[in-house]
C-alpha cells in the first residue's frame, strides 16, 4: 500500500525499485499520448474550423514523420519517469515513514499525507526538470535535439544553464500540489474499496496490505488510480499547460533542420505569471485547459498503470 504502515515490510531501496520498474513499464505505453499532448498544449489558438482534432493531429504526424514519432524522446522519456516516478514514491515513502512514527494523533494523518506529497512532487519536479527540457523539445524538433549530449548542448547554447530550469517553477507549483492530491486521495479510496472487496469483518481488518489477492489489489489500485488522477490533473492543469509553455522559451527553429508541421507556429512564454494572464486575455479562460482532453487520457492511463503496476511490482518483491 502506498504510504507508511507499520505493518508494511518492504524496505525503502525495494520501494524504489517498485517505483522505477513502474516508471518504466509506465512510460513505455504512454509515450504516444505525451507526444500528442505537448504537440496541443503548444499550438497557437486558429479559429474552429481550422483547429486540429486529435485524429487529425496524429494523423499528421503519422504522416510526416512515420509511427516512430509517437516515441521521439523516449529514451530520455524513460530516464525521466524512472527518475520521477522512482523519487515521487520513495520520498513520499520516506516522509510518512517519519511523519507518523513521530506523530501519533491520527486526527492530522491526511494533513500530513498532503504535506508529504508536496514534499515528494517537489523533490521530483526539481530533480527532473532539466531532463524535461531536453525531452519536450526532441518530442517537437529531433533533428535538433537529437539524443542527450547533443539535445543538452542545443539547450544550452539556446539560453545558457538557465534554459535547463526554464518553467522550474511551473513545474513545482503543479507536481507539488498534484503529487499531494494524487497520493492523499489514493490512499484514501483504496483502503475502502479493498475492505469493500474482501467484505472485511473485524477479524480481518489487520491485514497486511501484501496479503490481499492480487486481483483484489489490482482492481482498488486501478479504481484509486483513476478517481486520484483525474481530480489532480483537472486542479493543477493550468500550471502543466504553463510549464510546457515555458520549457521552450529560449528555442529557436533553425532551418537546416526539418520541422513537422504540428510543431510550428508554437506559443512561448517566458514568465509564468504574463504566461497565465496573456492565456486568458488571447484564449479567454478556457484556453489554460487547452489540450485538457489527450492530457485527462493520459493522467488516467499514467495513473492507473503507475499504481497498479507499483502495487504488483511491491507485491512480488515481498513474495
Amino acid at each position: 500500500m502506498v504510504g507508511y504502515s507499520k505493518d508494511d515490510t518492504m524496505t525503502p531501496n525495494q520501494k524504489i525499485i517498485a517505483g522505477a520498474m513502474s516508471g518504466a513499464v509506465t512510460r513505455f505505453i504512454t509515450q504516444p499520448l505525451d507526444v500528442l499532448k505537448i504537440r496541443t498544449q503548444l499550438e497557437k489558438k486558429m479559429s474552429k474550423r481550422k483547429q486540429r482534432t486529435l485524429f487529425e493531429t496524429s494523423k499528421k504526424i503519422f504522416h510526416e514523420e512515420g509511427m516512430f514519432a509517437f516515441w521521439h524522446g523516449h529514451n530520455l522519456g524513460q530516464m525521466h519517469s524512472i527518475l520521477s516516478t522512482g523519487s515521487q514514491f520513495y520520498v513520499y515513502e520516506l516522509t510518512t515513514k517519519y511523519a507518523f512514527q513521530s506523530a501519533d494523533d491520527p486526527k492530522y494523518k491526511r494533513t500530513i499525507e498532503f504535506l508529504c506529497g508536496i514534499c515528494a512532487g517537489s523533490c521530483s519536479a526539481t530533480l527532473v526538470t532539466p531532463l524535461e527540457v531536453i525531452r519536450v523539445r526532441q518530442m517537437l524538433v529531433k533533428e535538433q535535439y537529437r539524443g542527450f549530449f547533443n539535445g543538452a548542448k542545443a539547450v544550452y547554447r539556446s539560453g545558457g544553464p538557465l534554459a535547463f530550469f526554464e518553467g522550474w517553477a511551473a513545474g513545482v507549483l503543479m507536481l507539488g500540489p498534484q503529487v499531494a492530491i494524487t497520493f492523499s486521495v489514493f490512499s484514501f479510496l483504496q483502503p475502502i474499496i479493498l475492505d469493500y472487496l474482501h467484505k472485511c469483518t473485524e477479524i480481518c481488518e489487520q491485514v497486511k496490505f501484501h496479503e490481499h489477492r492480487p486481483e483484489h489489489l489490482l482492481l482498488a489500485s486501478s479504481m484509486g488510480a483513476l478517481v486520484s488522477g483525474f481530480v489532480s490533473k483537472v486542479i493543477m492543469y493550468p500550471f502543466d499547460l504553463a510549464k510546457r509553455r515555458l520549457q521552450i522559451a529560449s528555442h529557436r527553429t533553425e532551418n537546416k533542420f526539418y520541422t513537422p508541421t504540428t510543431s510550428r507556429n508554437l506559443v512561448k512564454c517566458s514568465n509564468l505569471i504574463q504566461c497565465i494572464s496573456d492565456t486568458v486575455k488571447i484564449e479567454g479562460f478556457l484556453g489554460l485547459y487547452r489540450g485538457l482532453q489527450i492530457t485527462v487520457y493520459k493522467a488516467l492511463s499514467t495513473n492507473i498503470i503507475t499504481f497498479t503496476s507499483y502495487e504488483l511490482f511491491c507485491y512480488c518483491l515481498v513474495k
